[in-house]
């Protein structure tokens, strides 16, 4: 019973931090509550297409699929050392928290995007 609510807390603190994050990127902060749309909104914030979020639905692969995302996130806001990395994958939503919260962190947009056209 504790891991569920474990999850259920780290849940709502995922959507909390995600509402901080796309309110940095120009997003409707609403967006970061809806199931589903918040992390169709990710993908897209890291240069993937909507669909990708799909990807989340299949157990095993949706583990590797999320730290990638969350490394991504991270990295589209400037954030590119390996403790920054490491946070985002060990524990997303405080990652997401801290960039919400930091004046100094800029949305710079789909790094994925600017990986393309290095």
């Amino acid at each position: 019973m504790s891991i569920l609510i474990f999850l259920l807390v780290s849940y709502l603190f995922l959507c909390y931090s995600l509402s901080l994050v796309f309110n940095k990127a120009g997003i409707d902060a609403k967006k970061g509550w809806i199931p589903g749309i918040n992390f169709a909104e990710w993908a897209k914030l890291i240069g993937r297409k909507p669909t990708y979020a799909l990807w989340l639905l299949f157990p095993i692969v949706n583990i590797f699929i999320f730290c990638g995302m969350a490394v991504d996130l991270t990295r589209s806001f400037g954030r590119f050392s390996f403790g920054d990395a490491a946070l985002s994958v060990i524990y997303a939503p405080v990652m997401f928290y801290l960039i919400g919260k930091n004046n100094n962190d800029k949305y710079n947009g789909p790094v994925l995007m600017q990986e393309k056209e290095f």
